[in-house]
C-alpha cells in the first residue's frame, strides 16, 4: 500500500503550455515578434506553469488570483487592468487542463497562511518565492504590511479590529488582510508551540505528506526516546502498537509518546512514511549493521523547545542534590541525546543561570560532538566561576582550532585575569583566527602590560590583516586603560 500524500496535479504540463500559448498569442492579442514569443515560451509559461501546479488548490481561491494578478504586473510588466483580466482567463484555461483539485482551499487566508508560516520559520524572500512562485513585490509589500502592523499593535497595546482598520499606517492593507494579519499574530498566545507546528507543516508541505503536523511531532518526540535503540521496522511496531514478542507485556517501549500513534495504519504504510522520512533527512539510519534510527539535526531542532525544558529540569535537579553520583548521572543526559538537542539543553542550561552545571561540563568526555563541545565552551564564558576557568584553560591548549577560537572567545566574556598567560601564548598560535580572537580577549582583560605584544604583532609585517586590525584595537583600548590608571 502506498504511502498517504497530498494531492497533486496530474503531469499536464505540455497540455497546459499550448493552452496558455494559445490564451496570450490568440486570445489576448499577444506578442507577435519573434524575441517576444521566445521571451514568453521560454520565461513567462514555465513560470506560470510553475505557479499554478504549486497552487492548484488555490484555482479558484480570490487572493490567489490577486496575487497572480500582481505576477504578471510586477514581474511580466502587464499594466493593472490588463493583468487582472488576464488572471482570470489563465485560471479559467488551468482549471481546464489541471482538473478540478479534491482538496480546493478557497479561504481568502490560505495563500496568506502560507507566506506567514514562510516568513515566521525564517525563510528569505527567494526562498518563499521558490517554493509558492509568488512575485517578489508582493511577498515584500506583504512582509513590509506585517512588520508596520507589529509596530502599531505595540504602540497601541490591546487594539480593536475597528482601530486597527482606522489606524492611517495600516491605510493601504485592507479589512481581510488587517484581520488576517491580526490572527495570525494571536495564535502565538493562544495556541501552545505553535511556532513548531508551523515548521511541521511546512515539512508536510514540502514531502507532499497527508499527516497531521500535531501527529508528525509526536513521532519525532517518540523516536527521540527511543533513538539509536530501534531499527525501521522495530519503530514501525511501536507507531503500529504491535503485540510483537518483544513487544510483549509492559515494558520500557510501549510506554513511550510513539507507541500506538498510527495504530489505525497498515505496518506497510507506516514503513513507507518512515522510508519518506528518511529520504527527506528529516531520519538518520545507521550505517552499521544495526541500522537504528535518530532523528536529523533539523528534527531534532524542531522537538527541542519541547523536550529540552523537562531535560533542564532533571539535570539541575540531580545537580543539586547529595547523591554520590550525582556528576555521572548528570552527563548521562547530556551524553546520551542527539547533539542537537544537547545544545539546546545547554543553552537552556546557561538561560538558568546556575554554574554549578559547569561541574557537569567538565566531567563530560572529550569524544562528545564536536557541536556539543564548542557550545559547552561558549557556556562557560557565560556562567564563569573557578570550574569555568580551569576548564578553558584546558581547552585554550585544544587540538582542534575552532575549540580554540571559541575559548579566546569565551575567556573574553569572563574577562578573568588568570587568562592572561593563556591569551599571551595564544598569540603565537598557528591560526590567524585564533591569534585575533587572542588579541581582542587581552583588551577585554584591560592589563596594560599585554601592549607591548600588541606592538610586537603590529610590527610583524607577514602578519594577517585581521590580526593586525584586532591588535590595534586593543591597543587602543588598552592605552586608554593605562592613561585612566596613570590620572587616578
Amino acid at each position: 500500500m502506498d504511502i498517504k500524500i497530498q494531492a497533486r496535479p496530474a503531469n499536464r504540463a505540455e497540455d497546459l503550455a499550448r493552452r496558455l500559448e494559445k490564451l496570450f498569442t490568440e486570445e489576448w492579442g499577444g506578442p507577435k515578434s519573434a524575441l517576444a514569443v521566445a521571451y514568453l515560451r521560454d520565461t513567462v509559461i514555465p513560470d506560470l506553469i510553475f505557479c499554478l501546479n504549486k497552487n492548484w488548490p488555490f484555482l479558484d481561491n480570490p487572493t490567489f488570483r490577486d496575487i497572480l494578478a500582481a505576477k504578471l504586473n510586477t514581474q511580466f510588466a502587464y499594466p493593472p487592468s490588463f493583468a487582472e483580466g488576464l488572471a482570470g482567463d489563465i485560471l479559467a484555461c488551468a482549471k481546464e487542463v489541471l482538473g478540478a483539485c479534491p482538496a480546493a482551499q478557497n479561504h481568502p487566508w490560505q495563500p496568506w497562511e502560507i507566506i506567514m508560516r514562510l516568513f515566521t520559520i525564517g525563510c528569505r524572500l527567494p526562498e518563499i518565492m521558490q517554493k509558492t512562485g509568488y512575485p517578489e513585490v508582493y511577498l515584500d509589500l506583504f512582509r513590509k504590511q506585517y512588520l508596520k502592523l507589529e509596530e502599531v499593535v505595540l504602540s497601541l497595546g490591546s487594539p480593536t479590529e475597528e482601530q486597527l482598520f482606522s489606524h492611517r499606517e495600516l491605510a493601504g492593507a485592507g479589512i481581510h488582510l488587517i484581520r488576517f494579519m491580526a490572527d495570525f499574530r494571536n495564535r502565538f498566545k493562544v495556541f501552545k508551540n505553535y511556532l513548531e507546528r508551523l515548521q511541521a507543516e511546512q515539512m508536510i508541505m514540502d514531502m507532499d505528506l497527508a499527516l497531521e503536523p500535531d501527529c508528525l511531532i509526536k513521532l519525532f518526540e517518540g523516536l527521540f526516546e527511543v533513538e539509536k535503540q530501534v531499527n525501521l521496522h522495530r519503530f514501525a511496531d511501536i507507531l503500529k502498537g504491535s503485540k510483537t514478542a518483544w513487544l510483549a507485556g509492559e515494558n520500557y517501549y510501549t510506554r513511550t509518546v510513539a507507541y500506538g500513534l498510527l495504530a489505525g495504519w497498515p505496518k506497510k504504510q507506516i514503513i513507507a512514511l518512515l522510508e519518506c522520512l528518511l529520504a527527506g533527512n528529516l531520519l538518520v539510519q545507521d550505517a552499521g549493521h544495526d541500522s537504528v534510527l535518530s532523528l536529523s539535526e533539523q528534527a531534532a531542532r524542531l522537538i527541542a523547545p519541547l523536550v529540552v525544558p523537562a531535560l533542564a529540569d532533571e539535570v539541575l535537579s540531580v545537580m543539586r542534590s547529595k547523591a554520590r553520583d550525582k556528576i555521572s548521572r548528570s552527563t548521562a543526559v547530556l551524553t546520551g541525546k542527539n547533539p542537537e538537542i544537547a545544545v539546546h539543553l545547554i543553552r537552556e542550561l546557561v538561560r538558568r543561570g546556575d554554574p554549578a552545571v559547569v561541574l557537569c561540563f567538565k566531567a563530560l568526555p572529550r569524544r562528545v560532538a564536536k557541536k556539543v563541545f564548542l557550545q559547552i565552551v561558549w557556556a562557560c564564558g557565560r556562567l564563569g566561576g573557578k570550574d569555568a576557568v580551569n576548564l578553558l584553560s584546558k581547552t585554550i591548549l585544544d587540538r582542534d582550532s575552532m575549540v580554540r577560537v571559541c575559548t579566546c572567545q569565551a575567556m573574553a566574556q569572563m574577562a578573568d585575569p588568570s587568562f592572561y598567560f593563556s591569551l599571551i601564548n595564544a598569540l603565537d598560535d598557528p591560526v590567524a583566527m585564533v591569534r585575533e580572537q587572542a588579541a581582542l580577549a587581552l583588551g577585554r582583560l584591560k592589563m596594560p602590560s599585554a601592549l607591548k605584544h600588541m606592538e610586537r604583532i603590529l610590527s610583524n609585517p607577514s602578519e594577517e590583516p585581521q590580526v593586525l586590525r584586532a591588535a590595534r584595537e586593543t591597543k587602543a583600548l588598552l592605552l586608554k586603560e593605562k592613561e585612566f590608571k596613570e590620572n587616578d
